[in-house]
C-alpha cells in the first residue's frame, strides 16, 4: 500500500497539470558491481547507445490490418507508425510540425500551393513487388498522396483529404473502384526532386493534416500486386519491416536501409526487433511484465498499480522488475457519440438530458479512484486555444428528466431498451467508467440502457449498419490542434461522418476557420464550433487522461507523448548498472 499511495500522490500532485515526467522506481536489490547484458546481441556504439534486442510488449486489440490509411484505431498506429513514414512529422516534444520524406517546404503568399522538396536516399523495404528495393521518387509520393484522395475501399481519409485539393472531388467520384491513371490534378511532380500541392482554397496548417499517422509514403507496385491483400504486405521506408503476423501477434525487425542516422553517425534504428503479443486481459499482461515477459506495460490500471508493484517484501528479495513510470498529458478524449438519424438522439432534448445527467468528476473518483479528469473544454482536451473559453454544463438531472419530458419521454415513459456499444475488456478502466456513466443514466432517466461489450471492428460495424444508436468511443489527435477533434463531426451537407450529423451552421463555421490566416479570428471559430458542440450534445465527452506507461529499466528512449504513438526509432537496450546492497 505504500507503494500506491505514493504512485497516486505523485499522479495527483504533477499529473493534474500535465507536466510530463518520468518516475524511476529502484526495487531490485542485487549484489553485483559489474554491467553486464542479458542478451548476447546488444553492441555498445558511439554515444553510449547500443545496437541490438528485441522489445516486446502486449495489445489488448488485434491489429487487423497493417496498411495505414485502412486503419483508424490508435493500437493498429502504434505498429504502422514504425513500417511507414509521412512528407512530415509532428516533433512529439515540441508538438510542432518538421520534416521527414520532404526535408523541406515552402508556402506561396496566399497560402493555397504548397511545394515540398522530397528527400533523397530514401529506400523502399525490400519486397518481391518490387523485386528487390528501390529509392523512393517523386513519383511514388504523387501516387500515395493520389490513393489517399480517392474512394477505395481502402481508404479511411478520401473525403476529408480530397475535398481541401484542387481536383480532389473529381477524383473521389471517379476512384470507387480503380484508381483514375493521371490521379489528382493539384497534386503535381514539379522537376526532378519536388511535389506541389494547390489546394482549392488556403486552408491554415495544411502541413499538419499530411503529418498525419495515415497519410504515408509507398510504391505503387505494391497497390498493383496485392490491391486488397494490401494490408497484410506493408511496404514502406520506416525504420522496421513486417517479420512475422498471426492471429498471436506481429514481429518486425530492423530496416538495416534505413535513412536515419543519430547525432553520432549511428544508423537507425538501434533495435534488432518489436514483438507484439494479443492479451484477452489486463492482468496476464500486468503479469507478464513483472515476470519480464515484456518490456513496456501500456495504460496502466491505476487500481491495479499495486499488482505490477509487488509487495515491499518481494521488491527487498530482489523479485520485482527494475522498471520506470512515464507520463505525458494526452491530446485524446472518451465519448458517448450518438447516430443523429437514430428516432431517439436525433432529438437535441435527449442528448442534452444525457449531458446533464451525468456527473463525470463523480463518476471517475468512485469507479476509477480519481484517475483521470472530467472534460473542461468540451469535446477538446487542454490546449491554449480554448482553455476556458468553453462554457460547459454542470450536473443538473432535474433539468435533464424536464428536458427528456420535452422529447417526449415524461420520467423516462416509452424510452426504448438500448444498448451501448462499448469496445473494452470485462472489467477495464473503460469498461468500469461506462459502468458509471450507465448507472447515472438508468437512475436519473429512469431509463434502461445496457452495456454491449465487444471488440473494435464489432463496434465499427455496428455503427457503419445504423445497429448501435449509441456507443463509446476515444479519439487522438491525429495532429495537435483543435480542428483535429472538431473535424470529425464535419458534415460539408453530407452524412460522411460516424455520427449521420450534416449541421450548417457548425460546418459554415469550420470552413471558415480553415482559410482564416489571422490566428486571433481563427482562434474564435474554433471556440464558436466546440461551444456548440456542448450547446446542442452533438457527442458526449466524459473523460480525458494521461498517457501512462510502465518500461523496464533496460530499456532506453521510450517516451511518453500527447498523441500515444510511440516512436521506436531511437529506443535501445541498456541493462542498468547492478550495485552491491
Amino acid at each position: 500500500m505504500v507503494l500506491l499511495f505514493l504512485y497516486l500522490w505523485y499522479k495527483k500532485r504533477f499529473m493534474k497539470f500535465h507536466s510530463i515526467f518520468i518516475i524511476l522506481f529502484s526495487l531490485t536489490f542485487i549484489s553485483s558491481c559489474d554491467e553486464s547484458s542479458e542478451n548476447n546481441n546488444i553492441t555498445v556504439i558511439k554515444g553510449g547507445k547500443t545496437y541490438g534486442g528485441e522489445l516486446k510488449f502486449m495489445s489488448s486489440d488485434k491489429v487487423q490490418g497493417l496498411f495505414p490509411l485502412a486503419v483508424i484505431d490508435k493500437y493498429s498506429f502504434s505498429i504502422t507508425a514504425q513500417i511507414f513514414e509521412s512528407l512530415v512529422k509532428i516533433n512529439l516534444s515540441t508538438l510542432e510540425v518538421e520534416p521527414s520524406l520532404a526535408e523541406s517546404w515552402e508556402v506561396n503568399e496566399n497560402g493555397d500551393v504548397y511545394t515540398f522538396k522530397i528527400r533523397s536516399g530514401v529506400y523502399f523495404h525490400e519486397d518481391e513487388c518490387l523485386g528487390g528495393t528501390r529509392e523512393m521518387k517523386p513519383a511514388d509520393v504523387k501516387f500515395s498522396l493520389d490513393f489517399a484522395c480517392s474512394a477505395l475501399p481502402m481508404n479511411k481519409v478520401g473525403n476529408a483529404l480530397g475535398h481541401k485539393i484542387k481536383g480532389g472531388r473529381t477524383f473521389f467520384q471517379n476512384s470507387q473502384n480503380t484508381m483514375p491513371q493521371n490521379g489528382v490534378s493539384g497534386i503535381k511532380i514539379k522537376g526532378k526532386n519536388a511535389i506541389e500541392i494547390t489546394l482549392n482554397k488556403p486552408f491554415v496548417g495544411f502541413e499538419k493534416i499530411l503529418s498525419q499517422p495515415n497519410i504515408v509514403v509507398f510504391p505503387k507496385e505494391s497497390y498493383e500486386k496485392y490491391k486488397t491483400e494490401l494490408p497484410n504486405h506493408p511496404v514502406g521506408t520506416g525504420p522496421f519491416i513486417l517479420s512475422e503476423k498471426s492471429d498471436d501477434g506481429i514481429k518486425l525487425t530492423r530496416n538495416n536501409s534505413y535513412w536515419r542516422k543519430d547525432d553520432f553517425g549511428n544508423q537507425l534504428p538501434y533495435l534488432n526487433a518489436l514483438s507484439i503479443s494479443y492479451t484477452s486481459d489486463k492482468k496476464s499482461e500486468m503479469m507478464a511484465f513483472r515476470q519480464k515477459e515484456i518490456d513496456l506495460l501500456l495504460e496502466i490500471p491505476v487500481l491495479e498499480i499495486e499488482n505490477v508493484l509487488g509487495t515491499l517484501l518481494e521488491a527487498k528479495q530482489g523479485k520485482n522488475v527494475k522498471h520506470r513510470v512515464e507520463s505525458s498529458f494526452s491530446l485524446s478524449m472518451e465519448y458517448i457519440g450518438f447516430n443523429h438519424e437514430s428516432p431517439v438522439f436525433k432529438k437535441k432534448q435527449v442528448r442534452q438530458a444525457f449531458m446533464l445527467a451525468i456527473n463525470p468528476a463523480e463518476i471517475i473518483d468512485t469507479k476509477l479512484g480519481g484517475a483521470g479528469y472530467p472534460p473542461t473544454n468540451g469535446f477538446i482536451p487542454e490546449m491554449a486555444v480554448l482553455n476556458n473559453r468553453i462554457r460547459t454544463p454542470s450536473f443538473d438531472p432535474e433539468k435533464a428528466r424536464s428536458l427528456l419530458a420535452a422529447a417526449g419521454y415524461p420520467s423516462g415513459k416509452g424510452f426504448p431498451n438500448l444498448n451501448i456499444y462499448v469496445n473494452a475488456l470485462k472489467d477495464s478502466k473503460i469498461h468500469r467508467l461506462m459502468e458509471g456513466i450507465v448507472e447515472h443514466l438508468n437512475q436519473e432517466l429512469n431509463i434502461s440502457l445496457n452495456i454491449k461489450l465487444c471488440n473494435y471492428a464489432q463496434r465499427e460495424a455496428a455503427i457503419k449498419s445504423g445497429e448501435a444508436h449509441i456507443w463509446r468511443a476515444g479519439w487522438i489527435a491525429d495532429y495537435p490542434d483543435a480542428s483535429s477533434f472538431l473535424g470529425i463531426l464535419y458534415g460539408h451537407g453530407t452524412t460522411s461522418n460516424a455520427f449521420r450529423l450534416a449541421d450548417p451552421r457548425f460546418d459554415e463555421n469550420f470552413d471558415k476557420a480553415s482559410v482564416e490566416k489571422s490566428q486571433k479570428a481563427r482562434d474564435a471559430l474554433l471556440v464558436n464550433c466546440a461551444q456548440q458542440v456542448v450547446d446542442d450534445a452533438f457527442l458526449l465527452p466524459v473523460f480525458n487522461d494521461n498517457m501512462l506507461i510502465m518500461v523496464n529499466a533496460r530499456v532506453r528512449g521510450v517516451v511518453a507523448n500527447p498523441v500515444e504513438i510511440i516512436d521506436f526509432t531511437e529506443v535501445f537496450i541498456k541493462e542498468p548498472r547492478k550495485i552491491s546492497s
